[in-house]
């Protein structure tokens, strides 16, 4: 065969082809390289004044570029999305706290939970001065004289945040009723003073106010919550006016504090106030039971969906010692029920 004869044949649909793989591969390439993550800033901090099965305990996200957040406590807890999240360790033990960041930036550390331990030294707790008698609509002051103090923060018992900030505070009483004085200072929750104090309806006949002041004793504070907790009988008690107001509480007024609590509208401690000890148990709508601290750490930073809720009240006293609750935890996209 004469090689004059055979000729070129050039396909041009291969060539189309080829040059269409060509460029969707630079085009994913270059998309790879833009897309990549800086993960030099990616970090953490947690913040919590102990480690303990107790405590609830904060993790915070430092990295400002972060869209994306997936949190690893590696206690086989459920997979959290929020940047800043709270949690707490069911039992003792050394953790691995994983974060990943826009998926791919990723961060650990280690924290050690140990078994809560209630160690409360009496020299740490504040000293509360308020007067013996007050009424509704007098301006009465409360004085700290501890040394150790640098910051306070007062409650008198009526409304749902702090009452005052400083050493020294006047405060107007709205409501007749047995109060309870709470003090913290330095930030210190561990070492609070309570006092209750009985507030007389300024329409009752008038008796003569003393106006001397007293310093409780740190000591006998913490023998009078124990004694209170475990509802022993005391003189005090017998000599109380049956005429004093019991705790007057409703289920929609707990359901708006839930959900100001779950927004960070309120602290913990404006619902405790109202139940007849710290820790009471909670059920859901399956008479699963909770603690108090497993129910806050449920729904802190989350929407809540309560629709229904039973409180169970101390006959006497009006305070709460149980509650039911039938609810559903909203998370991004999906709910589950509590």
């Amino acid at each position: 065969m004469n090689s004059k004869n055979i000729k070129t044949h050039f396909d041009r649909n291969v060539f189309l082809t080829f040059l269409v793989l060509l460029i969707i591969g630079l085009l994913l390439f270059v998309s790879k390289v833009n897309s990549s993550v800086d993960c030099t800033n990616s970090d953490f901090k947690i913040i919590a004044s102990s480690f303990t099965t107790e405590d609830l305990i904060e993790f915070n996200s430092l990295d400002s570029s972060g869209v994306e957040w997936e949190w690893d406590f590696g206690d086989a807890s459920e997979i959290k999305y929020q940047s800043n999240v709270v949690h707490q360790f069911k039992k003792p033990g050394i953790y691995k706290i994983g974060l990943k960041i826009n998926g791919q930036c990723k961060v650990e550390k280690e924290i050690s939970i140990t078994k809560n331990k209630i160690l409360i030294s009496p020299e740490l707790i504040p000293n509360i001065i308020l007067p013996k008698n007050v009424r509704v609509g007098d301006e009465v002051e409360f004085s700290n004289t501890s040394t150790f103090a640098k910051s306070w923060q007062w409650s008198f018992g009526e409304t749902l945040h702090i009452d005052g900030t400083t050493k020294d505070v006047k405060y107007v009483f709205k409501t007749p009723g047995e109060k309870t004085i709470l003090l913290v200072v330095n930030g210190d929750r561990r070492h609070e003073a309570k006092q209750r104090i009985t507030v007389l309806d300024k329409k009752e006949r008038k008796r003569k106010i003393s106006s001397a002041k007293t310093t409780v004793d740190p000591i006998q504070q913490v023998l009078s919550g124990i004694r209170d907790t475990l509802e022993l009988p005391s003189e005090s008690k017998k000599d109380k006016k049956e005429e004093i107001k019991k705790i007057v509480i409703s289920s929609d007024e707990i359901k708006k504090m839930l959900i100001g609590y779950a927004n960070r509208e309120i602290d913990d401690r404006a619902l405790r106030n109202y139940f007849c000890y710290s820790s009471i148990p909670v059920f859901n709508k399956n008479g699963k039971r909770f603690t108090v601290n497993q129910l806050f750490n449920e729904i802190r930073d989350k929407k809540i969906d309560i629709k229904s809720i039973k409180l169970v009240k101390n006959s006497k006293t009006g305070c709460i010692v149980s509650m039911t609750l039938d609810m559903k935890i909203k998370k991004a996209l999906f709910s589950k029920n509590f």
